[in-house]
């Protein structure tokens, strides 16, 4: 009686599983949101401001870092460095990541990368 017990909860398991697989995969599946980087909460944004920091130094390509920082804030790329930069001191980000940012606030500020 116990074995026959423990196939019906296993076979209750796999069942349910299954259901709820093909309801989420073929009956009902998540529909694609697409969405804008700067709807993200800050703190993700800071992330992506320094992802930006850190490939800069082996990309060595500054337009292409003010255009990836424009899809934070469109109209002011510094305004985003300066925001992540801002929002990493609150966090407590390493030296070395403040470090980064601050660099490459300073090389957009310089490269006129907010007009």
């Amino acid at each position: 009686m116990k074995k026959r017990r423990l196939i019906g909860f296993f076979l209750a398991i796999a069942l349910g599983l299954a259901a709820a697989l093909v309801y989420g995969w073929m009956i009902q599946p998540a529909q694609p949101v697409n969405t804008t980087l700067d709807s993200m909460r800050p703190d993700y944004q800071a992330d992506y401001v320094l992802m930006v920091a850190e490939s800069y130094p082996q990309q060595a390509d500054l337009p292409f870092a003010i255009e990836m920082l424009r899809q934070l804030n469109q109209n002011d790329p510094v305004q985003a460095v300066d925001q992540a930069l801002l929002t990493a001191q609150q966090l407590g980000y390493s030296d070395a990541d403040m470090h980064l940012l601050a660099g490459l606030e300073l090389r957009v500020r310089q490269y006129g990368g907010g007009e």
